[in-house]
């Protein structure tokens, strides 16, 4: 389905809003781009030119300016480039690992500048996945905050160590006071994503750097980005969707807010506090905000509420809604085919749980099993094809592809007005007794009981149907439920093959930092009974 059919602002409307009349920012973006190419590099020097004095992050430290982030970044370039060179002249990888602060975003930027391909790294790596993470990627340096020394120590990884957050000679904040200036580069870098690695040891993506930019027009067209707006990202950066909303932000000179952790409570305050214009979240995010007891007419609600890296239940996107009004957009794609559909507020009240329609330059596809299109709404595999795809692993192998369609790993459908709505992965589905169960739709029943905080459903082995359906619940604080409760739940809402019957209470589930449930990790977890 070709993303031309869905409308959107006209590009006239969209070049208003990204500061196409103002001729002194043409200016800027044109030079920057002459000195650093198109990427995040050039956003940040056109924004020091034309904003300087606009603050560019604000963080637990305090706020930095887009001057100052322009200076620094240059700084820190020139070290990373020295430190960098191999013996044969050519450049080695940065590796940047990092919670949500100015300091990240200047490693990036100057990770570019130097020529350095720049791999993004999850805060939650074990040692044991850094050390192969580094080799395999050819990380010659790396960027890592104070509290990863440990980790970083561990790895035994053969790399030169930066501090990101420190006060040492080592540290980002001394290299960049150093003033030292970096000409441009002789390369143009890549960009690495990792994987989420729910199912094993996370892959190495490889993205060109023009792909990081607004996210292309289309979705300029869907979402009402503008110029200098104000965000709250709360999305881990080193995340292909924190990331995707930070290069927009710079790429539009906005003031980028962010903490090192989310704390709900914190995020609860400061919309009560402060208007922004964008809250960048993941959906687990979205639910520990509700849970605050915050009056509605307390916050001073964000234009745009962007949600992404999951699931988002049509349960909690009405919710979300009917509290805080129609400002929310779900967007769904993955690390290797970038965004792929849009929901915005009227595609989530027409069909709740979507994740929405192609933007233009977006074309999508479901195929059956044999590689042909689906029918009638029938549900297959989901491809994707745009110029945002990646280029590829690191380890040398590529996706699932089908010509220019990228497969996502998920299942779903199309709707009778082409909204795209996903079953669940495929590599998730569990067959029991011949019948097909998506854990989504088991998970959603279960998060409306009352006593429940979360679940997480997985099939395991059985003898006599193949696999059972098996739930891993987090009860609510001081609620009290139990299995048979729960069975009956589900089996009030979901045929009866779709019962779970192992119920194990838990007291956390393992998740990725983006809120992701890691399955092959929830076998050890609790025990079965009641609570």
């Amino acid at each position: 389905m070709p993303g031309s059919m869905i409308a959107g602002d006209s590009m006239w409307k969209v070049a208003l809003r990204m500061g196409a009349a103002d001729a002194a920012l043409g200016s800027a973006r044109w030079w920057a781009s002459v000195q650093w190419g198109l990427g995040t590099a050039a956003a940040v020097t056109a924004a020091a030119l034309r904003f300087g004095g606009r603050s560019a992050i604000t963080d637990d430290a305090g706020s930095v300016d887009y001057r100052t982030l322009d200076r620094s970044a240059s700084s820190v370039a020139a070290r990373l480039r020295a430190e960098s060179t191999q013996p044969d002249g050519s450049l080695g990888a940065v590796g940047i690992l990092c919670r949500n602060h100015r300091w990240f975003v200047t490693a990036l930027v100057a990770s570019e500048r130097a020529g350095c391909d720049s791999v993004l790294l999850s805060t939650a790596l074990p040692a044991s996945n850094l050390a192969e993470v580094c080799a395999r990627d050819g990380i010659a340096v790396i960027v890592a905050d104070e509290e990863f020394a440990e980790v970083v120590a561990q790895s035994g990884m053969d790399a030169a160590v930066l501090v990101a957050d420190g006060s040492g000679p080592d540290s980002l904040s001394h290299i960049a006071a150093d003033g030292s200036p970096c000409s441009p580069p002789s390369r143009r870098p890549k960009l690495v994503l990792l994987t989420s690695g729910t199912t094993g040891a996370p892959k190495s993506a490889v993205r060109a750097l023009k792909t990081t930019r607004t996210g292309g027009v289309g979705m300029l067209r869907r979402v009402p980005y503008r110029l200098g707006d104000r965000y709250f990202i709360a999305s881990p950066l080193f995340h292909a969707w924190g990331l995707s909303q930070l290069v927009v932000g710079l790429a539009t000179a906005s003031t980028l807010e962010m903490r090192r952790q989310f704390q709900a409570a914190e995020v609860g305050q400061l919309l009560c506090e402060r208007r922004y214009d964008a809250l960048v979240v993941v959906p687990l995010m979205l639910r520990r905000i509700l849970d605050l007891p915050i009056e509605p007419g307390a916050v001073r609600r964000p234009r745009m509420v962007l949600s992404s890296g999951n699931v988002l239940s049509g349960d909690l996107a009405r919710e979300w809604m009917d509290r805080f009004g129609d400002r929310l957009y779900n967007v769904y794609g993955s690390t290797e085919t970038a965004i792929g559909t849009i929901a915005d507020p009227v595609d989530l009240r027409a069909a709740p749980g979507t994740v929405g329609r192609p933007p233009d330059g977006v074309t999508l596809t479901i195929l059956d099993d044999d590689g042909m299109p689906s029918l009638n709404g029938s549900a297959g595999w989901v491809h994707l094809a745009s110029t945002a795809q990646f280029l590829g692993y690191t380890d040398g192998s590529d996706g699932d592809r089908a010509g220019t369609l990228m497969a996502t790993g998920d299942i779903g459908r199309l709707d009778a007005d082409g909204r795209l709505h996903i079953s669940g992965r495929a590599n998730d589905m569990i067959v029991t007794g011949g019948e097909n169960v998506f854990p989504s739709g088991v998970e959603e029943v279960l998060g409306r009981h009352p006593s429940v905080e979360i679940a997480a459903v997985v099939g395991v082995d059985d003898p006599e149907f193949g696999q059972r359906v098996a739930a891993f619940v987090v009860p609510r604080p001081r609620r009290r439920v139990d299995a048979d409760q729960l069975r009956a739940w589900v089996g009030e809402n979901l045929p009866s093959f779709m019962v779970p019957r192992d119920v194990h209470f838990v007291d956390a589930l393992p998740m990725t930092t983006t809120g992701k449930v890691v399955r092959h990790r929830l076998a050890v977890l609790g025990h079965p009974d009641r609570v």
